[in-house]
């Protein structure tokens, strides 16, 4: 019984010595019924326990603490994951009225369109996980389907122009295809708990044209047939331009404006492309 009494003793004070974290050797006397037991504790952290008689002695190793290792969360940025918005074309006091001579680019807005995946990122936090800055890589299609029954075709030296066409088209696009490169700065506001954060975000995507192509559709003979011209349309080869983003968790609204014409200069009329839609990240 006594042997248990001191053992348990043992175990107490250990566990307090744990809990303040003691360094130094330290003694201490203390009376249980007539009994008079010195308890000392070493730099070894070992327990030692004496009667006042010297007759019994229990001794116990403190284990030691792990530290604990907190997972700590990083920043997420808003880029990562799938795009989808409507697409257009406006002037240079940004209105979607286009500028004389430019008439034969005007697009239907209902079914013109651009499809983002972007399927890299990389977000450094600046202030912890709440404010950073997030960059990656993505692949743009964006298409412009045409109200006019007309082909693009390139002048020698001169500008694009659209050459009125006699056949009546199902479907007449120019799509292209952009390399994309993000620098955003964002902020994060949690709302409810650390993983449910409202997003504000916003900067510059620098895009690498890697892709131009004219497609018509059309009916012959009761037959589709489909015309695909691959040129670049006097195109930009790099350009440009601005993105803003709010959102919510893995979801937000997105919009993107260039503030560089659609073609070289000189080669096309001075519109310039915008897109807004919704962005689903992953």
């Amino acid at each position: 019984m006594k042997r248990l009494v001191l053992m348990t003793l043992a175990a107490l004070i250990g566990l307090g010595s744990l809990s303040y974290g003691q360094e130094d050797p330290d003694t201490s006397k203390i009376r249980i019924g007539k009994k008079k037991y010195t308890v000392i504790i070493d730099d070894d952290k070992e327990i030692r326990i004496i009667t006042d008689g010297d007759t019994e002695v229990v001794t116990r190793d403190i284990p030691e603490r792990k530290p604990v290792r907190r997972h700590v969360r990083k920043m997420d940025g808003n880029w990562g994951g799938l795009e989808f918005g409507l697409t257009n074309f406006v002037n240079s006091d940004y209105q979607l009225e286009l500028p004389a001579g430019a008439e034969f680019m005007e697009v239907k807005m209902a079914n013109s369109w651009g499809f983002n995946f972007n399927f890299a990122e990389k977000s450094l936090g600046i202030v912890r996980n709440y404010v950073g800055l997030v960059t990656g890589l993505g692949l743009g299609y964006n298409r412009y389907m045409f109200v006019n029954d007309m082909s693009l075709v390139k002048t020698s030296n001169g500008p694009i122009v659209g050459v009125p066409s006699d056949i009546e088209f199902m479907k007449n696009r120019l799509s292209t295809w952009h390399l994309n490169l993000p620098l955003m700065l964002e902020v994060q506001i949690p709302v409810y708990g650390e993983y449910q954060r409202l997003k504000l975000s916003a900067g510059v995507i620098g895009g690498l044209r890697i892709g131009s192509r004219q497609v018509q559709k059309y009916v012959a003979a009761g037959d589709k047939q489909k015309i695909k011209t691959k040129d670049d349309f006097y195109l930009r080869d790099w350009r440009y331009g601005f993105t803003a983003r709010v959102g919510y968790g893995d979801v937000c609204l997105f919009a993107e404006y260039y503030p560089q014409t659609l073609f070289k200069d000189n080669k096309g009329p001075d519109i310039y492309p915008v897109t807004f839609g919704i962005h689903i990240g992953g």
